[in-house]
């Protein structure tokens, strides 16, 4: 509730450890973190359950990352080519949810 706040801690340790465990097993899966929020230490609450922002790219539908829900504070980013296989990579995860297309394209963006 602090004013001014952008990302919140974690409710509670085991979720920050499994977010962390699920951002751990990145790299070793040919992902690359672009901005790493794993070792984020706020100032005044040391010991709080915060995981800093990141952001994943090469990421692929094999990965952990992608197979599993993070609920933290982190976006996979998968590069294709065309919108319909866009829309099918989708389509072939089970939660399929926090999706985000980026285009100039209204039609495309409709579409989707």
């Amino acid at each position: 509730m602090d004013a001014g706040v952008d990302v919140s801690p974690l409710c509670y340790p085991e979720l920050r450890d499994r977010v962390l465990e699920i951002l751990n097993t990145v790299e070793k899966e040919g992902g690359k973190l672009i901005l790493d929020g794993r070792n984020f230490k706020h100032p005044q609450y040391p010991n709080g359950n915060f995981v800093g922002p990141t952001v994943i790219d090469h990421v692929t539908k094999d990965m952990t990352c992608y197979k599993e829900e993070i609920f933290g504070p982190a976006v996979c980013v998968i590069r294709l080519n065309t919108l319909q296989e866009a829309v099918e990579y989708i389509n072939s995860n089970k939660y399929g949810n926090g999706t985000a297309i980026f285009t100039r394209n209204g039609a495309s963006a409709r579409y989707f």
